[in-house]
């Protein structure tokens, strides 16, 4: 059996899984107080099995035409040991969807059902009459092995209800210590979110030039990819008031000694953080043509290490721009989580 399906499922669902990683915190925050653990590696596992299930029926695409005729008498290719291997895997390919559908074993099946027949009818047509003819074989055995795969998975959904989902328990509007883990939470998100920035800008800065047939050059690839993106995080922190939006999705919130941080704090947090950060890659690709990922690797891992070690989990930025980190849910006068009382 081909890498490539399994390859592309697995690099799909993470470039997914980032893309919608922020939000996702940010949501699961607002809505839990917190982030569940088990939840996040249950929503991966979904969207990893959906886009291996996809991999594993279509991919790859034909390169020239290649044509199968349908099987439709039931069992009736159950003649040899690798035909029955087959069958045996069809059943389990969609055990995980009849676990996830909720409704009891008789959705579970009328769910499996549809989804292998929406399959089979989609290798029938060659993907909709993308191509001349059926690229796959259209199997009713696959019909049956994935309704008995799905009903299978429907009689172990009860398991499913044992497995921890990281949740304390606690309502989402009371406050939670500000730790080392939420912190570091908050900088992966800010990362994710720069990089984001920076293929955003990238793409619009290929646009503007095809537009104007002017040719790229190393500044202007490297002003797209980290110099926009850092003006961009230097506003929200600014509007934020020394909040970067990473710190924003785990309900943190930076607070100076004497009340509400300057603006020059907020540039200094910026400088000694994700700003200084994105600036010093851009210069370093626009002067040799490359980011420094060797910078960039001890530069987050100076970051991460600062955060476990000073006082509030402040880390390097806090200790720059003189401020502290507290819980966006305290009320005024109460007591901070991150130090013991």
């Amino acid at each position: 059996m081909s890498v490539l399906p399994g390859s592309f499922a697995v690099l799909a669902a993470t470039g997914v899984a980032a893309l919608l990683f922020a939000p996702f915190v940010a949501g699961e925050h607002r809505r839990h107080g917190e982030l569940r653990v088990g939840i996040a590696l249950r929503r991966f596992a979904v969207l990893l099995y959906a886009f291996g299930l996809f991999s594993y029926v279509f991919l790859p695409f034909p390169s020239d035409a290649a044509c199968f005729a349908p099987q439709w008498r039931p069992l009736a290719g159950l003649t040899s040991p690798a035909m029955l291997a087959q069958f045996a895997c069809n059943v389990a390919l969609f055990v995980p969807l009849g676990a996830l559908v909720r409704g009891g074993r008789s959705a579970a099946v009328l769910a499996g059902t549809a989804a292998s027949v929406l399959i089979e009818l989609t290798q029938l047509t060659g993907f909709w009459f993308a191509f001349p003819c059926p690229y796959r074989v259209f199997d009713v055995d696959d019909v049956i092995a994935n309704t008995a795969g799905a009903l299978l998975g429907g009689l172990l959904a009860p398991l499913r209800q044992r497995l921890p989902d990281g949740t304390s328990g606690r309502p989402a509007t009371q406050p939670r210590p500000v730790t080392a883990a939420r912190r570091l939470l908050g900088m992966c998100c800010d990362v994710l979110v720069l990089w984001l920035l920076g293929v955003a800008c990238a793409r619009a800065a290929d646009i503007a030039l095809r537009l104007t047939g002017t040719a790229p050059t190393r500044w202007w690839e490297a002003a797209a990819l980290w110099l926009a993106p850092a003006a961009l995080l230097l506003v929200t922190l600014l509007v934020g008031h020394g909040t970067s939006l990473g710190q924003h999705a785990v309900m943190l919130r930076a607070r100076a000694p004497n009340g509400r941080p300057p603006p020059a704090a907020a540039l200094l947090r910026w400088a000694a953080g994700i700003g200084g950060l994105a600036v010093a890659q851009g210069v370093t690709e626009g002067a040799f043509g490359e980011p420094g990922a060797v910078l960039g690797v001890l530069w987050c891992a100076a970051h991460a290490w600062s955060v476990t070690r000073t006082r509030d989990h402040r880390g390097i930025t806090g200790l720059v721009a003189g401020l502290e980190m507290i819980d966006a849910r305290r009320s005024h006068g109460a007591p901070d989580l991150a130090r013991p009382t």
